[in-house]
């Protein structure tokens, strides 16, 4: 994975030639909303084993929505990383505007780059081992958010998510080369609470998303403590950052971040 929207080197230092001071940085209106870090764990069970951490960052900058997620996977005794930084307007509908996606494994990468024109046509720019790709364009229905936004959507509509209610959305997935981007769809609705639900004052939702089916438990303020994928025996905690970055060295948290 890669920084997002990195200073090229070549600008910094025309930026700092024939000046003998360095330029007081401007101030940028930066709103922190959250910062989360977690684990995955892939198997059932005593038979669970460490795969990745991840952190999903989410502020206002600027007046826009900003959400940033950087996973990192061990995959076939390699580090794995992919991140992805997208920006939407601030507003219920998160309307998108543009993201950014990387991604390696070994030494090959993907870069993937989206920008969506008064929320209705999306264009995306790929490359991958180093080929561009065809220039991929897609018209884009109403309320249509990035997928990266999903946990945060979810947020803000925990209080329409009564027992018994299901409510439905639609996603541009941003790594989607295979499928082309197109716009995929889901539902959510809560479920009865579990024991787990009941311990940690949670509520239960079911997510169906990519014909995939997923369980995530949301405090009080629509944070995820936990999130289990039976179909691919995946069980995702909310822990702390020292704990996440120590996961692939051994350290496995039994329970979600206090």
């Amino acid at each position: 994975m890669k920084h997002l929207f990195p200073i090229s080197a070549t600008a910094l230092l025309l930026s700092l030639s024939g000046s003998t001071a360095f330029a007081a940085p401007k101030k940028v209106d930066t709103t922190v909303l959250s910062d989360d870090w977690y684990t995955i764990t892939l198997g059932a069970g005593a038979n669970g084993k460490p795969y990745g951490y991840y952190n999903d960052h989410v502020e206002i900058k600027k007046g826009r929505l900003f959400y940033q997620n950087h996973v990192w996977k061990r995959e076939e005794d390699y580090i794995n990383e992919e991140q992805l930084g997208a920006f939407a307007e601030n507003s219920p509908e998160l309307i998108p505007l543009f993201f950014n996606f990387h991604s390696t494994y070994r030494t090959s990468e993907t870069s993937i780059d989206g920008t969506v024109v008064d929320g209705k046509l999306l264009t995306v720019r790929a490359k991958q081992g180093g080929s561009e790709l065809p220039i991929v364009k897609k018209a884009l229905t109403s309320k249509t958010f990035f997928s990266i936004f999903f946990p945060y959507w979810l947020k803000q509509h925990l209080a329409e998510l009564k027992p018994g209610k299901t409510l439905s959305f639609r996603t541009i997935l941003e790594d989607n080369i295979e499928q082309g981007f197109n716009t995929v769809y889901g539902s959510v609705k809560q479920e009865k609470p579990d024991a787990f639900a009941e311990k940690s004052g949670t509520k239960k939702f079911l997510v169906d998303y990519r014909s995939l089916r997923s369980f995530w438990w949301l405090d009080a303020e629509g944070t995820c403590l936990r999130m289990e994928m039976p179909q691919q025996k995946m069980l995702v905690q909310k822990v702390n950052k020292a704990q996440a970055q120590a996961f692939l060295n051994g350290a496995q948290p039994t329970t979600p971040e206090e």
